[in-house]
């Protein structure tokens, strides 16, 4: 393994971990925020229950979060980040010509 593909390899686990702590903190975030609601809404004395909508509405932004931070299903993930790079230097190399 030569020492320019072993920096980028190690440039990219950098990235990817802290993606992933980026996400864990929006979803311990997530975690206290639904307990939170939960709580208010037990402690109210009205007789609807609503945490639930909370929880939801931000849930989706989470889910959102962990498909662009960690590229959950292929989605913006290492591999579509290379072959973007790799597209955009391609273009770059023929704009810049002979």
């Amino acid at each position: 393994m030569s020492s320019e593909s072993s920096k980028e390899s190690l440039q990219e686990a950098r990235r990817y971990v802290r993606r992933k702590r980026i996400f864990y903190t929006v979803l311990a975030i997530w975690i206290a925020l639904s307990v939170m609601w939960f709580a208010i809404d037990m402690r109210d004395d009205s007789s609807s229950v609503w945490f639930y909508w909370p929880m939801l509405g931000t849930g989706i932004g989470v889910a959102i979060s962990a498909i662009v931070l960690l590229g959950i299903g292929g989605l913006f993930g290492a591999d579509w980040e290379r072959r973007e790079i790799d597209k955009y230097l391609r273009r770059r190399g023929s704009e810049a010509g002979p």
